[in-house]
């Protein structure tokens, strides 16, 4: 089973995306303030949420951090609430795979989650042997 890795501070993400994974993936959850110095829990993909509060900070610099504590090819896929294109730009730049706001249906979401699914799938098969 693959395991999905969110950051995230808000408990309403956490619900939304535990309805959309469902028994299909194993779902864990850590927030940002999770202990510094530690790697994250391993996983085969993250999805990071950045709420209206955290793209006014440095979010390119949040992205490369969470990037340094996992392996660094690892699957990133960037929730965000309200971003302007250069906040998309900057977490895109900053290392993240793709990008979804907040507000698409959970369809789209399962979806992103499959895409990012099968791109780990490829890194692992044919870049990362």
């Amino acid at each position: 089973m693959h395991r999905i890795l969110l950051i995230s501070d808000n408990e309403d993400v956490f619900r939304i995306t535990q309805e959309v994974t469902q028994e299909k993936y194993k779902l864990i959850w850590c927030k940002y303030n999770y202990e510094e110095n530690k790697k994250y829990p391993d996983a085969d993909i993250v999805i990071m949420y950045f709420d209206i509060n955290m793209l006014k900070q440095e979010i390119s610099e949040t992205v490369i951090k969470a990037k340094a504590r996992m392996r660094y090819s690892m699957p990133i896929l960037a929730l965000i609430e309200k971003g302007t294109p250069q906040d998309i730009f900057l977490i895109l730049e900053a290392g993240a795979y793709d990008y979804m706001e907040i507000t698409d249906s959970k369809q789209n979401y399962e979806k992103k989650i499959e895409e990012l699914i099968l791109w780990d799938w490829y890194l692992k098969k044919y870049i990362y042997k």
